[in-house]
């Protein structure tokens, strides 16, 4: 075998050819328990989504939570186990090195120490954060001035993408408050104005009979009936009526536009007066367009 070898690579020394073919195989190693861990990761993902009615889209993100986790701190203890794996096959003595080093050691240590505190304070809060479910992968956060869907996370860092595809990466130690945009449900409010003269019992009656009809039509995404709040503004528009519902997160806009459609078209149908701005023309000119005094037209 050592012929065969020496025959194949030359020159290089044997004990040296054989230290190579070691530290490949641990490398190797390292990539099959890291495609292990996440094949298994992914096996209990899909028994949780397909675990029955029982189971719940929280329960799916929080699962692919825990995924991302799992699998980055797996890879930081395999690099801990392989580092020095491969650097004793190299023949580096780590503790003997470092006890040589002496005060350049402690120094390098101390630095070393101040600099990890914002890397430890990270990933407790990250802990914490998955520790009380605060928010997970797949839900629309705002954190800060910034906002996205969080696409990633692990226990140092939260990875967020927004509507332009920009990509936020933001240390979990440096969140101070976050806003969940997609936890549980949502809510879809709006407001209509009418005209002063309009019957008020006649429109709330027609809001209530639009509302029986989205929820009825848009029952995959409206969680229960529209409700009719009332009078919630009187002004010289008009009379502003407010009504809400709930929906399913990130359904509420598509519903909201539905809902004003429905609306509107009834309106419509019923004679009922949406009021709105006109403009009065001068002699076919708006008056911000009529000549100054003096001017020539």
């Amino acid at each position: 075998m050592a012929r065969f070898l020496q025959e194949m690579l030359g020159s290089l020394p044997v004990q040296l050819i054989y230290t190579l073919i070691r530290i490949t195989c641990i490398l190797i190693l390292g990539v099959l328990v890291l495609r292990f861990i996440d094949s298994a990761l992914k096996r209990v993902q899909s028994i949780v989504a397909h675990g029955g009615a029982g189971r719940t889209t929280r329960l799916d993100q929080r699962t692919e939570t825990l995924r991302h986790i799992v699998r980055s701190v797996s890879r930081v203890l395999l690099g801990v186990v392989l580092v020095p794996w491969i650097t004793s096959e190299l023949g580096f003595n780590i503790p003997p090195l470092l006890a040589s080093a002496g005060i350049s050691v402690a120094i390098v240590g101390l630095a070393i120490g101040f600099g990890s505190q914002s890397l430890v304070k990270d990933i407790i809060s990250g802990f914490f954060i998955l520790l009380e479910d605060q928010y997970g992968v797949g839900d629309v956060v705002r954190i800060g001035s910034q906002d996205g869907v969080v696409e990633r996370m692990s226990l140092r860092v939260t990875v967020l993408r927004n509507l332009e595809g920009h990509v936020h990466v933001i240390p979990n130690g440096t969140i101070q408050t976050v806003t969940v945009l997609t936890k549980e449900w949502a809510r879809a409010v709006i407001d209509v104005t009418v005209s002063q003269k309009e019957d008020v019992d006649r429109v709330f009656e027609i809001l209530r009979r639009i509302g029986d009809g989205l929820a009825s039509d848009m029952s995959d995404r409206v969680l229960e009936k529209p409700q009719v709040l009332g009078i919630e503004r009187l002004s010289d528009e008009g009379v502003t009526i407010r009504s809400i519902v709930k929906t399913l997160p990130l359904q509420q806009s598509e519903v909201m536009r539905e809902w004003r459609r429905r609306i509107k078209e009834t309106f419509d149908r019923e004679g009922i007066e949406i009021p709105g701005k006109v403009m009065v023309l001068v002699n076919g000119r708006s008056p911000e367009l009529q000549p100054r005094s003096g001017e020539r037209v």
